[in-house]
């Protein structure tokens, strides 16, 4: 029910459903009741529309495994925070600062404490810090009961507080006024501090004229209160250290906890009632009843009246909670490894349990717009809650992140989208972008796509289907420029080329035809017929065609079945008419010297035509005099890896890296294959493999190959619709290579067979085409664009307008040069099987819709109903396990799992003893 196509029928088609639903009402009953009727239907669609919508926003995944970075830090780290230039500020124990960006590179990194660069000194070590974003200030609380105040640009000292009574455990700044600030922090005998403090910029200034110790201006605690502008406040709230502190202006209250079980959380004021009435109830209430709160010896701290805070009590208390006001959520974790969610003004007991962690909970987070619940535990297990169902979104362990090490502390950027860990190293969990659904499912044609082009000079796709239909689409804005219908009357559009200056095209259909086209009016108009069809099209169909450029000659040239070559002259070039050049001996050596069928051809200034064919043999051509000039023939078995276990020896693509001189010592042609690999060649003096790498993480063929203008990417689709970025831009540029270059980024673009894949350097995109009726646009990074043909436009310039349709399974990303898995090592082979012959309906083209079937799906039984809401609901990816197999909680539907911890083992009532944590169960 929780699908909108439940019933078998798009919108797309609604109109025709709703007007022969009506027909058939009309015919049985009167006008009123076919109203009803229809209404009625349409608020169902309507319903499962809009729960099918709820469904998709609340779904959640992260890019994984984790992006981690190695730190200058020697010394735990105890606090990460963002800065107002959209850096995050890193901070160790022992002083140490770090500066990172969002995609964690090291911009800088200095010590703060002085005192640790020189000899003979005791260490000095910092307990947490805050940031005054308002006056460029970063607060620092030390293990020698300081408050320290450093330039945030400089990290330069400012001044000190000295003197305090207690460790500032952890540590908190807010603003309560237009000019009051409130520094708090909790400390470890369980007191909670509050330094109110009015005229903040002024008073600040004013402590740097105090007496300097230790080359910093220092105020003890004493003086600044007998100076006026500040007012410090402590009360004894916990019967433990505290363990997190809140400060909340919306409630004017602070907000804290500890581990222990009757104060666990405290919501309390920060300055006390002052209604005196409330004052004598309160206590008239504990004289009669004995506090369980314990007290401490000698001089105590007050304590809070009854009225004036909330007592939560957890077992075994709270580590680490979080708030939202807008919602009246509040949400707590600790030791007992539950997320319990509670009602701020019932803190009797709580809404919600959520049951999945196997360690203690260190961090919490309310996020996406207070919906969902970010927690993570001290096995670095990452787990996304729904706020509304109470149920698991998203369970992402250690082995799957690849997040090692003792949680040091987190942070959840909502501008960046990202989940930042720290442990041994600086870990990140991108989140991927959420893909909107438009009500119309968006294809680009209603034919299967056979190739696109890019085409640089107007910054336009060309996209042809199956059904001769040429579009003419705006790269930035994904709007349809021009369309040409029945290009080739009914025969499908095989390939395409353009000419140097991007003001023509060249098209080649499956019956033999090659037409020319003028692109350089807004509507596209045939130019002349260079070559026309045959009567038997099974024997002269066309694989691939390239415009060549060479000798400052232009000609078309073209491969077909049966190894028809095709070489005519550009009209344009007088000169090639003249002379008739090439001669006819270029075309019957290719015809004569290939034993396959010609499957591509590659052309490269300023005399080489490259061609390869199904059995795997490369032919490189010297076009001025129609001979061959080298052979490239199948590498040996010990030069391809081993890893791919193929027999392939098909050639699909051929491309040349004008770029290079191929006289030098370097690798100037790419082909796709043989044996599944990506070999670059080096073609003077024989030719030599100057490199070979696997084209799949699956061991999979290559469907289609480009590389960037400036021969600096390469893109390629693999059979199981994956798309892989390689840097080649050094790779075997001067000399034959060992280890493959480095991949950028993988992702899964389709559903079906991708026909092209076309790099775009200048905006780093990605366009690609694919039998399922669509032409899509992506970032370099995965990142869904849009496709064109959808309803809504956009700018590809602008990443809030990318409005992308999601693309089948995970993005995953990987940055990093050394990436081997990007996402693969989390997909199954059952799931690779089931690709391999799925063949999705084309839910975007409009059918029509007879009577019959608007009646007989009227009266369809419920089994069969519930069977289709199966056949057209999300499919449950089933994961590859490497250590088990799943159990029953695991393999629930609700938690979308990435991975599995090992085998369950039997509880052991002996192990109790040795708890750590005292929690077996």
């Amino acid at each position: 029910m929780a699908n909108s196509e439940i019933l078998g029928v798009h919108w797309l088609a609604a109109g025709n459903v709703f007007q022969s639903y009506f027909r058939i009402c009309l015919e049985q009953h009167s006008i009123s009741f076919c109203v009803q009727s229809v209404l009625a239907m349409s608020l169902k669609l309507g319903n499962w529309e809009m729960l099918a919508q709820q469904q998709r926003n609340k779904k959640v995944s992260f890019h994984l495994p984790a992006t981690v970075a190695e730190t200058p830090h020697r010394e735990p780290l105890i606090q990460i925070s963002p800065m107002p230039d959209n850096s995050l500020l890193v901070v160790g124990q022992d002083g140490l600062i770090s500066v990172w960006t969002s995609d964690l590179k090291l911009k800088k990194n200095r010590f703060i404490l002085d005192e640790n660069k020189q000899q003979n000194r005791k260490m000095k070590w910092i307990a947490d810090l805050t940031l005054m974003p308002q006056y460029n200030k970063l607060i620092v609380g030390t293990c020698d009961r300081e408050l320290r105040f450093y330039e945030l640009s400089n990290f330069e000292p400012y001044c000190q507080i000295i003197g305090l009574e207690t460790l500032p455990l952890h540590l908190g700044y807010s603003t309560r006024d237009t000019d009051e600030g409130v520094l708090y922090f909790g400390d470890e005998q369980g007191c909670i501090n509050v330094i109110l403090i009015s005229s903040v910029a002024e008073t600040i200034r004013s402590w740097t004229k105090c007496q300097i110790i230790d080359d910093i201006p220092s105020v003890s605690m004493d003086i600044i209160e007998s100076a006026g502008h500040v007012k410090l406040i402590r009360w004894k709230v916990h019967n433990d250290w505290v363990t997190q502190i809140r400060y909340v202006n919306a409630i004017d209250s602070i907000i804290s906890s500890s581990n222990d079980d009757y104060t666990a959380l405290v919501i309390g004021c920060v300055e006390g009632t002052k209604n005196m009435q409330k004052r004598l109830k309160d206590l008239m209430d504990s004289s009669s009843t004995r506090s369980k709160r314990s007290m401490l010896s000698g001089n105590v701290p007050p304590k809070r009246n009854i009225s004036d805070e909330s007592l939560f009590k957890v077992k075994r208390g709270v580590k680490a909670f979080d708030f939202c006001k807008e919602n009246n959520i509040l949400v707590t974790g600790g030791l007992d490894r539950i997320v319990r969610i509670w009602n701020p003004y019932v803190p009797g007991w709580p809404t919600g349990l959520l049951r999945g962690h196997s360690s203690p909970i260190t961090f919490l987070q309310i996020a996406d717009e207070n919906s969902k619940i970010y927690s993570v535990s001290t096995d670095c297990t990452v787990m996304v809650w729904d706020i509304e169902e109470h149920t698991c979104l998203i369970n992402v362990i250690s082995k799957a992140s690849q997040i090692k090490g003792e949680i040091a502390t987190c942070f959840f950027s909502s501008q960046f989208r990202a989940l930042y860990i720290a442990t041994d190293s600086f870990s990140m969990l991108q989140l991927q972008h959420s893909i909107t659904h438009p009500d119309v499912p968006s294809v680009s044609h209603k034919e299967p796509v056979t190739c696109c082009q890019y085409n640089q000079y107007l910054e336009q796709v060309v996209s042809c289907s199956e059904g001769s239909v040429i579009k003419i689409w705006d790269l930035l804005t994904g709007k349809l420029v021009s369309e040409v219908r029945g290009a080739h009357g009914s025969a499908a559009i095989t390939c395409l080329a353009l000419d140097n200056t991007g003001s023509r095209m060249f098209s080649v259909a499956k019956d033999g035809s090659l037409k020319q086209w003028d692109l350089s009016s807004t509507s596209v108009s045939c130019l002349t017929t260079l070559k026309e069809a045959v009567a038997d099209s099974l024997t002269d169909g066309q694989y691939d065609c390239t415009y060549a450029w060479l000798h400052n000659k232009r000609f078309m040239i073209s491969a077909g079945c049966g190894k028809q070559i095709t070489i005519l002259p550009d009209q344009q070039d007088s000169a090639v008419l003249e002379n008739q050049y090439p001669n006819h001996t270029l075309i019957s050596n290719m015809r004569n010297k290939h034993k396959g069928e010609i499957l591509c051809v590659a052309s490269c200034p300023p005399n080489l035509v490259a061609s390869s064919s199904s059995d795997g043999e490369i032919f490189i051509w010297d076009v001025t005099s129609g001979n061959m000039m080298c052979s490239l023939g199948i590498p040996k078995q010990e030069e391809l890896s081993n890893e791919t276990g193929s027999s392939d020896l098909i050639i699909q693509k051929l491309i040349f890296l004008s770029s290079r001189d191929w006289k030098n010592e370097c690798a100037v042609l790419a082909a796709s294959g043989p044996n599944g690999q990506i070999t670059f060649w080096h073609i003077f003096d024989g030719g030599k493999v100057f490199g070979s790498f696997p084209s799949s993480h699956y061991q999979t063929a290559v469907r289609d190959m480009a590389i960037s203008e400036d021969d600096s990417t390469l893109c390629a689709a693999d059979q199981l619709f994956y798309v892989y970025i390689w840097n080649i831009s050094q790779y075997a540029l001067h000399g034959p290579e060992a280890h493959p270059p480095p991949l950028i980024h993988c992702w899964r673009a389709h559903q079906c067979d991708i026909t092209r894949v076309v790099p775009v350097s200048k905006y780093k995109l990605v366009v690609t085409s694919s039998v399922d009726c669509t032409v899509r646009l992506w970032s370099m990074k995965g990142e869904p664009i849009g496709t064109f043909g959808q309803s809504e436009l956009w700018e590809a310039k602008k990443r809030e307008s990318w409005i992308g349709q999601q693309s089948d399974g995970r993005a995953n990303t990987d940055e990093h040069p050394s990436a081997s898995g990007c996402g693969a090592q989390h997909s199954s082979s059952s799931e690779e099987q089931n690709n391999k012959s799925y063949s999705p309906e084309f839910i975007g083209i409009s059918v029509p819709v007879d009577d019959k079937d608007i009646a007989e799906e009227l009266h369809r039984s419920r089994s069969h109903s519930a069977q289709r809401g199966k056949m057209f609901g999300p499919k449950q990816v089933e994961l590859h396990q490497t250590c088990g197999k799943l159990n029953a909680y695991q393999s629930l539907q609700i938690c979308d799992l990435m991975s599995v911890t090992t085998n369950v083992r039997r509880p052991n009532p002996a192990a109790e003893l040795n708890d750590l944590y005292d929690l077996a169960f």
